[in-house]
């Protein structure tokens, strides 16, 4: 483990823990993004912001000279998710080459979305919410895991609070495990 900081997005108040090459955002364990990525979200952030449309390929093209690795773009993917998630880009609606066409929303698109009161949104019932920490865990997995990566389920802080015993959370996995090999071979 390397030292522990901030994550480097701005609308992000998380820890990043990891190696030098792989840190991961404990608020959103989706945000795990390569040391290249890591060091250079401003910069990404600031092109995303001076274009009105670009696809990963541009910004891998114009800002790392399309040096960037599988791994690396896919870090990159992942900044992406987590901008759409965050409401800091969109994806447009048209492909472009096949490639998600990302847009950054303005200042003017923010204002002009209406408020929605939050009794109005739908809220996943706990069940829902651990199922879907699973379903996460056995898909980042690919359907196999060590030991250790079950201790760390089974102690994350937001696995726990749902009160499930080991076991209970065990044949939960297990269930999930079934329906990713279901529908890898299926």
């Amino acid at each position: 483990m390397g030292r522990k900081r901030t994550c480097e997005l701005p609308f992000c108040k998380g820890i990043v823990e990891g190696t030098r090459n792989k840190r991961r955002c404990d608020n959103d364990r989706n945000i795990h993004l390569h040391q290249i990525i890591s060091k250079n979200v401003k910069k990404i952030m600031k092109y995303i912001e001076g274009h009105e449309t670009f696809t990963a390929n541009d910004v891998n093209r114009d800002l790392f000279k399309g040096k960037l690795d599988k791994n690396e773009k896919g870090s990159m993917y992942r900044l992406f998710q987590a901008m759409v998630r965050e409401n800091y880009i969109k994806v447009a609606n048209d492909k472009k080459t096949g490639l998600n066409l990302y847009a950054f929303v303005g200042k003017s698109d923010k204002q002009e979305e209406p408020k929605v009161k939050s009794e109005n949104i739908p809220r996943m019932s706990p069940e829902d919410l651990l199922l879907g920490k699973v379903r996460e865990f056995v898909y980042s997995k690919s359907g196999q895991w060590s030991h250790d990566d079950w201790t760390w389920l089974s102690t994350r802080e937001d696995v726990k609070v749902f009160g499930l015993s080991d076991a209970d959370l065990g044949r939960v996995l297990e269930e999930e495990k079934s329906r990713y090999w279901l529908k890898r071979n299926g």
